[in-house]
């Protein structure tokens, strides 16, 4: 390479291909294929194929492919690859490369960003670190935010956010109060909320959440970083819910253009008007609505407030009902139900649908309750024979017994049934029983299914003097009372307690106390054993006496009774001492059986550690460990487990690591004399070394130390075809300059 100075002239040397270079009262470096125009533009250039025009443009440009125009524009760029159009853009940059910035200051502060895009006054501005792949247009788009992959066009979009990335902003002055958040797209004028205080309101720190608003602010839909969607719910509010929205939906409907709202076309207030079929657990209804569910005779559909315990304030009769035809449609039918009634003096004969029961008629029974126990009932004026009502008494569960034709009842006599007269088994006593609508007689009777009872659509008795009518039927007229006495009707017997009263004013008598004289309970006091209302018993004591090593297990109950054992298979005989005794040799050995030994820590969250040595003072300076061993470990192998691969350091390798530059490194070392990211001599002194976490940081510089070598070689070999290339270019001017002094001659 060639320096040349220059005083207050301007070269242009054409030799074979263009080549030209531009320099103004200084002394510069001679490259290839640069254009410099303005003062000190170029001055200190030592990259080729860069154009700069502007006072201090490219002053000291050490990359190539920079283009820069306007004044201090792109003064000292190490990357190359830059192009920077407007006062003072990419005034800063260092390393960064494959930028574009127009406008003036667009840029300006950045040192390492690349690939970034920014298009406006001031826009990505501010900050020397503003991130990579970024792409801004619009007056301090992007100015103070550091990240990757932001997509931000409008006037000071986003307006505070200084940490995100992969967003996408559109708007004028859109994500106001946003100050954290990626994976965010932001359409129209957005203000999140800064004082959020719920997961459903959109706060300071959203991510991946998706708005669209207009341009006075006023958001429409709203997507969380979960899917639920939410339209209409108002500013900074997220669906709780996959869907939600806030208004009428309608589906299904053909809407003419511009046409008005039209009475059908209009759904409900916050309602849904649905144009075609709706279907609950099937894509196919054959309905307006259709339920499918998995249990037959049940439709699925459930009213909460609507229950068989409901009882409603007013009867209604109508002869129609709701049911289900044979495709599971609900339809409206009517009821084909008859009924009547007749009476035949005391008998009165009730006909459903053709199926007829009978029942006496009872017009007077009264009960009459003497003082001396005396129990009297009488029925359409005849009298019963007295019956004396015994005073219960406690029989200590008595239980009869029959045998032959002699019952008898325990702790009590015995009497004889009197024979069968005709010891035919076919007519004695037999019960009528009803399971559901089958109606059986015991001992053979026989059994009939009663017919199904229709839906009678609530009728109901009236009585209007001795008339007594059903709705929906007949009338029957009762016959009328024999001796018109209010007092001798009839009347009920109830218990409340023990008082036992007879409805009309029959009175009422208490009956007396059942005093329960079975429940006994036994109790143990040291050896003497009582029972409750008995007596008591001394139980013999149990002396054991024996050798040192015998052991009494169990708690004395029929499953775990007490055991006696002189077999001591205890680790110590005292507070952490081996027993002698019981150990064989000098080694107490434990023998695993195929089993793991575990030293449950979860109770004791301060304590639970172990640890061998010759003092009980814990290091406390240690982290939170559970095993230490004072005088070291001697073992044949050692392996360190990784709770993920988080933490080892391929890390170092993606695409979006960091790397320190040499000079930073260097300059790290010398202030702190060690490696940046490695803990000092005195840390590892005063908290110790965690070789998992060393190894990896050992691992994570090596990878660095490769980047570095990688690097380094890739600069090597740019450099070396540099020379190359100069000094072919070297040998060709060597050549001309030699022809050009034989013609001068």
């Amino acid at each position: 390479m060639k320096t040349k100075k220059t005083t207050l002239v301007w070269l242009c040397l054409t030799l074979g291909a263009p080549f030209m270079f531009f320099a103004q009262t200084t002394t510069t470096t001679q490259t290839f294929n640069n254009t410099f125009y303005g003062q000190n533009s170029g001055i200190n250039n030592s990259g080729n194929f860069s154009c700069g025009f502007g006072v201090n443009t490219l002053m000291n440009n050490g990359g190539n492919s920079n283009t820069g125009f306007g004044i201090q524009a792109l003064m000292s760029p190490k990357g190359g690859f830059n192009a920077a159009f407007g006062a003072s853009s990419m005034k800063f940059n260092d390393t960064g490369s494959l930028n574009s910035a127009f406008g003036t200051r667009t840029l300006e502060n950045n040192l390492t960003g690349s690939f970034n895009v920014a298009i406006g006054h001031r826009t990505m501005g501010d900050l020397s670190e503003p991130g990579n792949m970024n792409t801004a247009l619009g007056y301090s788009a992007l100015k103070i935010n550091a990240g990757d992959g932001n997509i931000a066009l409008g006037y000071f979009s986003p307006r505070h956010l200084v940490s995100g990335h992969h967003n996408i902003f559109i708007g004028t002055e859109t994500a106001v109060n946003l100050e954290r958040g990626s994976g965010n797209v932001f359409l129209g004028k957005v203000i999140v909320n800064p004082f959020a205080t719920s997961q459903v309101q959109i706060g300071n720190d959203a991510d991946k959440t998706i708005i669209l608003a207009d341009g006075y602010g006023a958001q429409r839909m709203t997507i969380s970083n979960t899917g639920n969607v939410g339209i209409g719910l108002g500013n900074n509010v997220l669906s709780s819910n996959r869907l939600e929205v806030n208004g009428g939906v309608v589906i299904g409907k053909s809407f003419v253009s511009n046409a008005s709202p039209m009475a059908g076309l209009t759904a409900p207030a916050n309602g849904l008007l649905v144009e075609g079929r709706v279907g609950i657990g099937t894509s196919t209804p054959g309905n307006k609505v259709e339920i499918t569910q998995g249990t037959n005779g049940f439709s699925g559909l459930r009213f909460t407030n609507l229950t068989n315990a409901f009882v409603p304030a007013a009867t209604s009769v109508s002869r129609k009902f709701l049911t289900v035809n044979a495709s599971g449609d609900v339809v409206l039918e009517n009821v084909g139900t008859t009924n009547s009634l007749l009476s035949d003096q005391n008998t009165l004969t009730s006909t459903v649908n053709g199926v007829s029961s009978n029942a006496p008629i009872v017009n007077s029974v009264a009960t009459i309750f003497a003082e001396n126990n005396q129990l009297t009932t009488i029925v359409n004026g005849v009298a019963s024979t007295p019956v004396t009502i015994p005073i219960p008494s406690d029989s200590d569960a008595q239980s009869l017994a029959l045998t032959g034709n002699v019952l008898s009842i325990s702790n009590g006599n015995s009497v004889t049934l009197p024979a069968d007269g005709d010891s035919n088994p076919t007519n004695e006593l037999q019960n009528l029983t009803q399971n559901g609508n089958v109606v059986t007689l015991s001992n053979g009777g026989g059994s009939f299914t009663l017919p199904t009872d229709t839906d009678t659509d609530a009728q109901t008795l009236a009585l209007a003097g001795n008339v007594l009518s059903i709705s929906n039927g007949n009338s029957v007229t009762l016959p009328a009372d024999g001796d018109s006495n209010p007092n001798n009707e009839l009347q009920t017997l109830t218990q409340n307690g023990n008082v036992v009263t007879l409805s009309n004013g029959g009175g009422s008598f208490t009956l007396p106390t059942d005093t329960d004289t079975d429940a006994q309970t036994l109790s143990l006091t040291g050896n003497v054993l009582a029972i409750s209302n008995g007596n008591t018993v001394t139980l013999p004591q149990t002396v054991i006496q024996g050798g040192p090593n015998i052991s009494v297990s169990g708690n004395g109950s029929a499953a775990t009774p007490y055991l006696i054992s002189s077999t001591d298979t205890s680790l110590y005989s005292a507070n952490g001492s081996i027993n002698q005794a019981t150990t064989t040799g000098t080694n107490r050995v434990v023998n695993m059986n195929s089993r793991n030994i575990w030293f449950n820590t979860s109770t004791s969250t301060v304590n639970g550690k172990i640890y061998i040595g010759n003092t009980t003072l814990y290091p406390t300076t240690t982290g939170n460990y559970r095993l230490y061993v004072e005088g070291g470990i001697l073992t044949e192998k050692v392996k360190v487990a990784l709770r993920s691969s988080n933490n080892w350091a391929d890390y170092v390798f993606a695409k979006d690591y960091k790397l320190m530059p040499l000079k930073e490194v260097a300059s790290f070392i010398e202030k702190n004399k060690h490696l940046p990211g490695v803990a000092s001599a005195d840390q590892l002194a005063a908290e110790g070394l965690d070789l998992a976490a060393m190894q990896a940081k050992h691992m994570e510089k090596i990878e660095e130390l490769t980047l570095y070598i990688i690097d380094q070689d890739k600069k090597i070999e740019t450099q070396q075809a540099t020379l190359n290339q100069q000094q072919k270019e070297i040998e060709t001017l060597k050549a001309q300059v030699e022809l050009l002094i034989q013609k001068m001659k």
